[in-house]
């Protein structure tokens, strides 16, 4: 994501050009309408040119279908508020970067031809007609172009509500997430195809917000397939025979009307209020818990608090069991500083703590310290504000450690997490799309050892759900199946925990489905949890608890407890491990 390549990548991509490069670009047809295109077009279309994928042979000039006279002035004048809001709210809340910038096309596309017919596409030769805003009607053009007419949709399947606002209903009915898609409709297909599928948070404020980030999301999509269309067009065809048909209903008549407008408002209004009387009253800080024995359900039961002073937080723990003791490794973040560092927390055989002691600090942020051990060593890799992911090993334990080595560079990596799958070392981490989007997508690489060097999984991102994407947690054991921890981030940042089975992952498949889920019970001030691990008898977990901003506190609070809901089914039960196997052979690794 970020301007660096990192060393795989940088590897990756040049295999590719080198295989590749005698290939003739795609050609491509934009439609549009108006002498401007929005900022995450530009960007994504910018991209594949300067890759060498396709270009932009024509663009194709084009009205929305109901705009050729059904959209009449007194239906003009019912949706007047809605136009009003849609300003309003672009010029008070606006995204950053921003997706809706108009970029002039003359400045996108100097070298490409403007038609205003369809009828003088017919001579040419095209790869794919790119119709982002749904200006054709439905069906036309398939036979033009040989992979199809490509678009972009918002909302459910089948629902021609959500389909005309995008984002619009999910903001106003506060709809935790929002559904968007790339669709792709061939020659022989009734319905168009899903190539992507974005379930993104909704921004509860804002509908420009929200669809800002939507859209970078699908800016780095349609690059994306483009690439991987122009790399191994078969590939790419065969993948379409699994693709899901979406039913796209779109219909302007469904915009919201002025009244719907005045209770839209109203709606807003009510819910920033309450937001600023809820920050007024209260406080939100992440604390710890954890318990010992495994019970019948993965965190039903009595957890013993951990709480922070009131100028820091505590959360993303791990902890390790070595001996009868168990070392909570975890972020610590100072309010002052608005920087975490890896801190130590010891719960011994007794249940008695001390105060956390300095681990790991470093001139940038440090959280989510991810600790294994292998080759009968312990090893660290946390998240970092450096824009690489960094592998720490223990000269000393618990307390000193040293930099081993860079696995990824140039990478803005999120809760980087490490695990020994069928035969294969897997670091799965969230990556955002153009600077937005920490929680929506995960992506995965692989390798023969911890050390690398590390590939790209071939379908990155593998998951695009903001419900459970972004790592919790290890990557799990129980009865020969794998399951892996991951945040719902829907409600909130860090609502809840998904836990999720890993049902097919090798270099180009990966596929899983939740099983259970770990979610605040709402009977207590405990509003949002989103690590989960466990060590030896011990279950650790972070809240974020929600106090009066009048309370104050000790250092801890020994014998605080509070209870954390569970819903789903009882599948993972039971004792469950991490994976940290041992190398087969070999000596400590080095630089």
């Amino acid at each position: 994501m970020r301007r660096e390549p990192s060393r795989t990548s940088s590897v990756a991509g040049t295999e590719t050009m080198t295989k590749h490069n005698s290939r003739a670009p795609l050609r491509l047809v934009l439609v549009t309408e108006g002498r401007t295109i929005p900022n995450w077009l530009f960007k994504s279309l910018e991209q594949v040119e300067q890759s060498g994928a396709a270009q932009c042979a024509l663009v194709l000039r084009a009205t929305h279908e109901v705009e050729r006279g059904s959209l009449r002035f007194v239906q003009r004048l019912r949706q007047f508020l809605f136009w009003l809001y849609q300003k309003v709210d672009r010029r008070l809340v606006r995204g950053f970067p921003d997706a809706h910038a108009p970029i002039d096309l003359q400045f996108a596309l100097p070298h490409c031809r403007m038609v205003d017919g369809a009828d003088q596409l017919q001579e040419e030769q095209i790869d794919a007609v790119l119709d982002p805003f749904s200006l054709l009607p439905d069906g036309s053009l398939t036979e033009a172009a040989a992979y199809g007419v490509w678009s972009t949709t918002f909302g459910q399947s089948g629902d021609p509500r959500t389909q005309s606002t995008p984002g619009f209903w999910e903001v106003i009915e506060g709809t935790p997430s929002t559904e968007t898609r790339l669709c792709i409709h061939r020659k022989g297909f009734s319905k168009k195809l899903s190539l992507y599928v974005s379930v993104a948070p909704t921004d509860h404020r804002s509908v420009s917000r929200s669809q800002n980030h939507i859209y970078w999301k699908m800016s780095a999509a349609l690059a994306r397939s483009i690439q991987r269309l122009w790399e191994d067009p078969d590939a790419f065809l065969e993948g379409l025979k699994a693709a899901a048909p979406f039913d796209a209903t779109s219909s302007p008549s469904l915009v919201p009307g002025n009244l719907d407008m005045v209770r839209a408002a109203t709606s807003l209004i009510r819910r920033y209020v309450s937001d600023r009387c809820i920050s007024a009253l209260y406080r939100e800080q992440w604390a710890l818990a954890y318990r010992h024995g495994m019970g019948d359900q993965l965190a039903v039961g009595t957890f013993q608090q951990l709480i922070p002073p009131r100028d820091r937080y505590w959360a993303d723990p791990f902890p390790l069991q070595v001996g009868n003791d168990y070392y909570i490794f975890h972020e610590e973040l100072r309010f002052s500083t608005g920087k975490g560092s890896i801190v130590l927390t010891v719960v011994n055989d007794t249940g008695r703590t001390a105060r956390p002691i300095p681990i790991l600090e470093r001139d940038y942020h440090l959280s989510y310290p991810f600790v294994f051990q292998w080759d009968g060593e312990f090893f660290m890799i946390p998240q970092t504000a450096s824009h690489q992911v960094e592998l720490y090993r223990c000269v000393h334990f618990p307390a000193q450690w040293k930099l081993e080595r860079v696995l990824l560079c140039g990478l803005t990596a999120f809760d980087p997490t490490l695990a020994f799958l069928s035969g294969r070392w897997w670091l799965f981490a969230n990556v955002p799309t153009y600077g937005a989007g920490t929680c929506d997508e995960l992506h995965a690489f692989h390798a023969d050892s911890p050390l690398g060097p590390w590939t790209p999984h071939r379908s990155n991102p593998i998951k695009s759900d903001v419900r459970s994407a972004r790592p919790a947690g290890r990557i799990f054991e129980n009865d020969q199946q794998f399951y892996r921890p991951a945040q719902d981030c829907s409600k909130r940042y860090g609502y809840a925990v998904s836990i999720n089975r890993i049902l097919q992952l090798d270099p180009e498949t990966y596929r899983e489905a939740e099983v259970d889920k770990i979610v605040p019970n709402g009977e207590s001030n405990v509003v949002g949890v989103h690590t989960f691990n466990v060590a030896g008898d011990m279950t650790v977990i972070d809240c974020l608890v929600r106090r009066k901003k009048l309370w104050t506190d000790p250092w801890r609070s020994p014998l605080h407890v509070d209870r954390v809901g569970y819903h789903g089914s009882t599948e993972t039960a039971g004792r469950l491990s991490g994976v940290a196997p041992r190398r087969s052979h070999g000596s400590r690794p080095s630089l």
